[in-house]
């Protein structure tokens, strides 16, 4: 593949062109900007802001991993996350939703470099022709799963998922119209634009900001554990463990440092970062202090991802390295996926031992002993707490919660207590998914989710 050099004229053109509050009420005129280059297309995949920057945080923000105090609760400027804390029937108070508007600009960029592939000769560079591919349809399933977990309804494998779906845009021209598709169409779109792209995309890349094979079937193993399949989700978690990326020995992490975990680490298949929400700064939120007691003294992760402030505990764990929040894609996820369907389909052994294959990393070297079990269910728990354990603040709590409430042995009910007043969210509540932004509503004529 042709390294390049980055056209931030072209960026820069297309964003002025494309992108507005009202970005889908407004087609671009293209006689600004024509790419017609793979230089040009490949400035476009590789667009930071759009495709690796600001993935929603409304999941992260409503799940259950961490509170923060009534008085920083009350001093939010922001109406949504104020009432997207405490699962408020009404979100956006006319505020328009970053989190459906930055993922459909995604969705946009992707569909303009299909089209503009579409006009080039692929016999010029093949391999690169096939990556720009692979990569734009990686994109356009990457923000369809992510708006999926928000603005529709949980994937329900005894259900005909019928229900409102997302609008499936597959074209750049935002004139026109689409409606809302169902469940289970929206998933099918993001099931088979990965399995496109990883047919088409390579094997490794020198940036992590760029997709690879091992990211389209770790993207397809977590929609297909959303969906409960699980015999799907094992062989596409299989498949990118076979990739042979590196699960980090913390025994090696500096645990005293701000951020323990290095950005671009060996674990990581694809660097995104979701948008950093008022109440998940790391100043501002107080882990559950049961999660935080969970963790065993002999846990690394214990000091590598916490830090004391005032009494309790906050955050500091993300694999951005940073202050940032993660939600990308990462190998130790495809182990917990792994063993968890493992489990499921009864293969408890094995689950077991891929479970520990994770676990001995994370402990301090020589005191780790292995799990030991030999009951399904409680196998299945087992793994699900680990889970949770190891996968805190990545964008994936609020998935886990949608589909893990759909069986009564897993549900759980959240509570949000705000100077003496008690806030719940019952499980499988309609309050699981967001209401679309009003000015989305007013503009396109979609069907409203309903709240209550």
């Amino acid at each position: 593949m042709k390294h390049f050099t980055p056209l931030l004229f072209i960026c820069l053109l297309v964003l002025v062109a494309s992108c507005s509050e009202d970005f889908l009420a407004e087609k671009p005129d293209k006689r600004l900007v024509v790419p017609s280059t793979m230089e040009d297309l490949q400035a476009l995949n590789d667009y930071y802001e759009v495709h690796n920057a600001n993935l929603p945080g409304m999941g992260e923000l409503s799940s259950d991993d961490y509170y923060i105090l009534y008085d920083r609760w009350n001093a939010l400027s922001s109406p949504y996350m104020k009432n997207g804390y405490i699962w408020a029937k009404e979100i956006w108070e006319g505020v328009i939703s970053i989190d459906w508007n930055n993922r459909y600009q995604q969705v946009f960029y992707a569909n303009y470099v299909l089209e503009g592939l579409n006009e080039l000769d692929r016999s010029t560079d093949p391999e690169w022709y096939d990556q720009l591919k692979g990569t734009a349809l990686f994109h356009r399933a990457h923000a369809f799963y992510q708006l999926a977990q928000l603005f529709c309804s949980p994937f329900d494998a005894s259900s005909s998922n019928d229900g409102d779906g997302l609008p499936i845009r597959l074209s750049s021209d935002l004139n026109v119209t689409v409606g809302r598709s169902t469940i289970r169409e929206t998933y099918d779109r993001i099931v088979a634009d990965l399995k496109k792209a990883s047919a088409l995309l390579p094997e490794r890349d020198s940036y992590k900001t760029r997709p690879v094979k091992a990211a389209a079937c770790a993207l397809l193993s977590r929609t297909y554990l959303v969906k409960q399949d699980y015999d799907n989700a094992l062989v596409y978690a299989d498949s990118a463990i076979g990739f042979n990326y590196e699960l980090i020995d913390f025994n090696t992490l500096n645990t005293s440092a701000s951020y323990p975990m290095e950005q671009y680490n060996s674990e990581v298949i694809f660097h995104s970062r979701m948008t950093r929400y008022t109440p998940l700064a790391s100043s501002r939120l107080i882990m559950d202090s049961t999660l935080y007691e969970s963790y065993a003294e002999e846990d690394i992760r214990k000091e590598a991802w916490f830090r004391a402030v005032s009494g309790n505990y906050t955050f500091k764990g993300s694999y951005d390295g940073s202050l940032q929040i993660f939600n990308g894609l990462a190998i130790d996820e495809c182990y917990l996926t792994r063993a968890e369907c493992l489990a499921r389909k009864g293969s408890v052994q094995e689950a077991l031992s891929t479970l520990n294959q994770l676990l001995i990393t994370r402990y301090s070297e020589g005191t780790f002993s292995p799990i030991d079990l030999t009951d399904q269910q409680q196998t299945i728990q087992t793994i699900l707490v680990e889970r949770r354990k190891e996968l805190l603040f990545r964008g994936i709590r609020w998935a886990d919660l949608r589909r893990l409430n759909l069986d009564p042995s897993t549900a759980k009910t959240l509570y949000r207590n705000l100077n003496g007043t008690i806030y719940t969210l019952e499980p499988n509540s309609p309050n699981y998914t967001l209401p679309i932004a009003d000015d989305v509503i007013q503009l396109s004529n979609l069907p409203q989710n309903i709240r209550q």
